[in-house]
C-alpha cells in the first residue's frame, strides 16, 4: 500500500486590519495572556508594512526566507518582498524609479 505524499496546504487568515481573507497572511502580532493559549494576529500584504519596525520585518525576513521554497530555489515570493520593503526602503525607491522611467 503505497501512501502519496502529504500536500502542505496555504494558511488561509483574516487581515486583522482591513478583515480581508488572504492566502498569505504575515504575523504582525502575538498576543500571549497571562492564562490560557496564547494567538497570533496577521494581516495581508497590503497591510502589513503598517504594523512593523524595521527591526520586526527583518527578524521576520530572516524566518520567513529560511523555509521558504520559492524564496529559495526560485525567485523572490510576495510575502519576503513586503517584508524586506519595511527594512530596506531603497527597494521601493528602485521600483518606483524604474516604473516612472517606463512611463
Amino acid at each position: 500500500m503505497s501512501r502519496s505524499p502529504r500536500r502542505r496546504q496555504k494558511p488561509v487568515r483574516m487581515c486583522s486590519d482591513c478583515g480581508q481573507i488572504t492566502d498569505q497572511p504575515i504575523v504582525i502580532r502575538r498576543i500571549e495572556p497571562r492564562d490560557g493559549i496564547g494567538w497570533s494576529l496577521y494581516a495581508c500584504l497590503t497591510c502589513a508594512s503598517r504594523h512593523m519596525s524595521a527591526l520586526g520585518a527583518r527578524i521576520l525576513w530572516l524566518f520567513h526566507a529560511a523555509d521558504c521554497w520559492e524564496c529559495n530555489y526560485e525567485a523572490e515570493c510576495a510575502i519576503s518582498l513586503v517584508l524586506r520593503r519595511v527594512f530596506e526602503p531603497e527597494i521601493t525607491a528602485k521600483a518606483g524609479g524604474a516604473e516612472d522611467e517606463a512611463v
